[in-house]
């Protein structure tokens, strides 16, 4: 597993879900706490949706359904 590349794919996962939620917060006029909160939110977001399509650790391969050298 190459972990530069899957974290540099999770930190720019961050800053997009992060910028994404500022932006939908400032869009309403309001920069406030809750601006914040909706960035943070925003930010979880994303990365809990690519840890579901990268995850950290490869699922591991279910047994093969081919026919078995058992006598």
């Amino acid at each position: 597993m190459n972990w530069t590349i899957w974290l540099k794919g999770l930190a720019a996962v961050a800053i997009g879900g992060a910028a994404s939620g500022a932006a939908s917060a400032l869009s309403s006029g309001q920069l406030n706490q809750n601006a914040a909160i909706t960035a943070a939110i925003g930010a979880l977001s994303t990365v809990l949706a690519y840890l579901t399509k990268s995850p950290l650790v490869p699922p591991s391969a279910p047994p093969s359904a081919g026919p078995s050298n058992v006598a």
